[in-house]
């Protein structure tokens, strides 16, 4: 009797066929780490992938409820390298699950694999590639001029602001203008530079708005989905020992806490790749307030980030913004 699965049901039954037979070690490429970190996505918010395919003999075969007759699935390949194919065509496949019409779907976001033998390929990759991706550019929602992370691919801190404003846009720079101003500012006083951190922005391109000029609108939900995997590949490559959100929508973007506002996202903090998340205003905000209190909450944010990475703190530094 043909039995319906999941493509991950399938996949987790054929490896425990493999270990049965002796198998220890599989070979993992990047393609497929990025299939499985697209169901993890799914997982967490509850989203189930329901393709239904053929299980692969010899797995026993299992009492299923009867379903409405449909197609047979062709039989499956039986070598491990034709398996593998298999498998990969079975996930791009495979059907998706019903949702609300006014809903974004899972299945339908993309994950950004740029490949590569190598850490020095997969940037070379991730440079030529992530200016014209198809995902985003078909997306219509963005601005085609593709705005750069800067810094250094091998920093203790990693910031991430939400997108990039007109100034960026124009200098092809992360945080150029005024808010860039006041990011520089805050890395003096921490006694750093741009070279010594990492830079970047949940999405690379400035949303557009009809008859945009220079006024900007932060990214949408769906922007910053299809944007999220390159930040996951960011802070894997650059295995920071700190990430800073800068600012609440990019603290949404990183932790998936939902519409929390930014004082919630401050005090819980949260993880993104394994890596410890401080979250903080963005630059702009101190072009809004001269407010001595609320300067000094950042600055302990940044002493905050200073002490995860072992920085060196002086006297100085601790009594910046402390009321005489």
């Amino acid at each position: 009797m043909m039995v319906e699965m999941t493509t991950a049901e399938l996949v987790v039954n054929y490896l425990h066929t493999l270990q049965e037979g002796g198998v220890q070690q599989l070979p993992v490429d990047e393609s497929a780490r990025a299939i499985l970190r697209e169901w993890m996505l799914a997982a967490r918010r509850g989203v189930r992938r329901p393709a239904t395919v053929a299980p692969p003999s010899p797995l026993p075969a299992r009492e299923a409820p009867q379903a409405p007759a449909q197609a047979a699935a062709p039989e499956p390949p039986q070598d491990v390298a034709a398996m593998a194919n298999y498998l990969r065509s079975a996930v791009y496949e495979e059907s998706p699950a019903e949702t609300p019409a006014n809903a974004d779907t899972e299945e339908d976001i993309p994950f950004f694999r740029p490949g590569g033998s190598n850490e020095d390929e997969v940037w070379a990759n991730f440079e030529r590639l992530l200016p014209t991706w198809r995902p985003l550019r078909e997306l219509g929602t963005l601005r085609s001029t593709y705005v750069p992370p800067i810094g250094n691919r091998r920093a203790d801190i990693m910031f991430v602001g939400d997108a990039p404003t007109y100034p960026d846009e124009s200098e092809r720079r992360t945080f150029a203008g005024a808010a860039g101003e006041k990011l520089d500012g805050m890395l003096r006083a921490m006694g750093l530079t741009r070279e010594q951190v990492y830079i970047t922005h949940l999405v690379k391109f400035r949303p557009s708005m009809p008859r945009q000029t220079t006024n900007n609108r932060p990214p949408s939900e769906r922007e910053i989905l299809f944007s999220r995997s390159i930040v996951e590949l960011e802070a894997r490559l650059v295995q920071p020992r700190v990430i800073v959100a800068l600012g609440v929508i990019a603290a949404r973007g990183l932790l998936q806490q939902g519409e929390l506002p930014l004082a919630a996202y401050q005090q819980q903090g949260g993880i993104f790749c394994g890596v410890p998340v401080v979250v903080s205003h963005h630059p702009s905000y101190l072009l809004r307030t001269n407010n001595l209190g609320e300067r000094r909450r950042l600055w302990e944010e940044m002493l905050k980030v200073m002490e995860i990475c072992g920085l060196p703190i002086s006297e100085k530094q601790r009594g910046y913004f402390v009321k005489k």
